[in-house]
């Protein structure tokens, strides 16, 4: 009977259960409020009264939209930060208190003006430059704020196209490119959203697109130095002939996503016998007899101004086995030195690789067909050696059913 009655007790302590405390007493105010202005805002800081039954604070805006915003600080806290606003003009806001019983304090109101909102410290960075085959884009989002970029061109009828959109949460420099646009003046143009949906201005720049075309194929050939790797299907003794896998299917033009043909490096290359004074930029630092990566060089037949490659994985190595998944790229335009060392040779990318799209199994066909694209900075080269670094296995062998350059010819 008496844990019977003590659950009944309970249960009806349950039901008159409300506020710790009920008077109708206002908490104080809070005082020594400061406002330091924030992009898009400010951060405010105050001390809480002494009131025993304080909650927290409480402040209300309106965001640019018109929307209101209600902003709440618990009582561990002596900070509030103002957020979503876009104008750089003074803004006045009120700060309450509040305590356990509902009731709320004076309000105490103080202004400030808010520093660049991200949106348009993104939109101020805004570069739109000629490219070749279209427009780059780049830009910087210091704050690190959650923001989309939305990116257009100049339609058939002067109407703007949506070209695409992107979001960004990092303060890393953006950069990017969109291509597939002849050499006539066209406009390109973006703006900036924040999770408020504040807007920035929208930067319009006309420009014409630099002219790019594909580096003839007929021109490539193996360019075969001294600590470069044998391939299957080569003329350099120890190679391993394989009609297969010959150096000049890694340029002939025919992408193959059936497979199994293209070009693969000899397996196993990199041992003691292949190599066994490697170059210091590829040499083991914990066995300085083994290398690091498998060198392979290309003449390109002419000298050439490169924009960009497409990677095309070959069928069995797509994302797997010898596909490349890191490597280094170098180029030279001036003969390379007998030698085979890297003296002459600029490193045009470091340490670079393919990203793999979530659904890469629906896409392989569209990707091997495609390629994956690796942007070089306009670089003038005739030769160009892969440093391959890693693939999807421990094997040591590295496979493509093509590769593509694109740029513009400057000697032909």
């Amino acid at each position: 009977m008496l844990c019977l009655t003590a659950l009944i007790s309970s249960c009806g302590d349950e039901e008159k259960r409300g506020p710790l405390v009920t008077d109708a007493i206002n908490p104080g105010p809070v005082t020594g409020l400061v406002a330091t202005p924030t992009p898009g805002g400010a951060k405010l800081t105050y001390v809480l009264p002494l009131d025993k039954d304080i909650l927290g604070v409480q402040v209300a805006y309106k965001l640019p939209s018109g929307e209101d915003s209600f902003l709440n600080a618990s009582l561990y806290k002596n900070s509030i930060d103002i957020v979503g606003l876009l104008e750089v003009k003074e803004t006045t806001v009120k700060v309450i208190t509040t305590d356990q019983g509902g009731n709320e304090s004076e309000p105490v109101s103080i202004s400030f003006t808010p520093l660049e909102a991200p949106v348009n410290e993104a939109a101020n960075s805004l570069e739109i430059t000629p490219d070749f085959g279209g427009a780059k884009f780049n830009f910087t989002n210091p704050t690190a704020a959650a923001l989309d970029f939305f990116y257009f061109t100049e339609g058939a009828n002067n109407e703007e196209v949506l070209l695409g959109s992107n979001s960004y949460a990092t303060d890393e420099e953006q950069s990017f490119t969109e291509r597939g646009f002849d050499t006539e003046l066209r406009e390109f143009s973006g703006y900036f959203r924040d999770r408020w949906g504040n807007v920035s201005e929208t930067i319009k720049v006309s420009l014409k697109p630099l002219f790019e075309q594909v580096i003839p194929k007929t021109g490539h050939s193996r360019y075969t130095l001294p600590h470069d790797v044998p391939v299957y299907g080569g003329n350099v003794p120890g190679d391993t002939p394989a009609s297969l896998w010959t150096p000049e299917q890694f340029y002939d033009d025919v992408i193959d996503i059936v497979g199994p043909t293209g070009f693969r490096t000899l397996d196993g290359a990199g041992s003691d016998d292949f190599d066994p004074n490697p170059l210091p930029e590829y040499r083991n630092q914990f066995n300085p007899s083994k290398v690091t990566a498998h060198l392979y060089t290309i003449d390109l037949g002419v000298s050439a101004k490169l924009s960009r490659f497409t990677y095309h994985p070959l069928v069995s190595g797509y994302f797997r086995l010898g596909g490349w998944r890191i490597f280094d790229v170098w180029g030279t335009n001036e003969t390379p030195n007998a030698e085979g060392t890297f003296d002459g040779w600029t490193k045009l990318l470091d340490n670079v690789e393919p990203v793999t799209p979530d659904n890469a199994n629906q896409l392989r066909d569209e990707i091997i067909t495609k390629g994956v694209e690796f942007l070089f900075n306009s670089e003038t080269v005739r030769y160009i050696r892969f440093a391959w670094k890693e693939n999807y296995t421990p094997i040591k062998s590295f496979n493509a059913t093509e590769i593509t350059f694109y740029g513009k010819v400057l000697d032909e």
